[in-house]
């Protein structure tokens, strides 16, 4: 069976375009999607331990041992120490690059800390699309017994 000199190394070319414009864009896609479940989890974390730590700063557990009220006292400082933990458990967002915030409040009807955060995150793919902002809530209920 004799080859076309003319089609000589056409397969070379045709898996160098499926490399170039399929599987390497599809490998960057995927270390992005990595990269985001990676920060969302680790945010998921650190907010989880904020929130936590607020509601048990912030929980007056004085007025709950004297007349059984639940409430909550010393929002700032509780504020303080969440954010505090907050950044404690993301001390590595160096590595993925992204920049976390927090946001903690009380909610006095349940009594709970509510607290929400956000990263924005830096693609590899940057050039086409902007940072993305993952969004986590979490919510702590104080809960004592006698």
């Amino acid at each position: 069976m004799a080859r076309s000199r003319s089609e000589s190394g056409q397969s070379l070319i045709w898996t160098t375009m499926l490399l170039a414009f399929v599987v390497v864009p599809l490998l960057v896609l995927v270390v992005d999607g990595i990269q985001l479940w990676r920060v969302r989890n680790q945010l998921q974390t650190a907010t989880d331990a904020a929130c936590e730590e607020a509601a048990w700063v912030a929980a007056d557990r004085q007025a709950f041992r004297d007349s059984g009220v639940t409430r909550f006292y010393n929002q700032a400082q509780a504020v303080s120490e969440g954010t505090s933990t907050f950044q404690q458990v993301l001390s590595n967002t160096g590595t993925l690059q992204y920049s976390p915030g927090i946001a903690i409040g009380f909610d006095a009807s349940v009594p709970s800390s509510q607290c929400t955060s956000t990263a924005f995150v830096s693609l590899l793919v940057s050039a086409t699309i902007p940072d993305v902002t993952v969004t986590v809530e979490s919510q702590s209920e104080i809960h004592f017994s006698r």
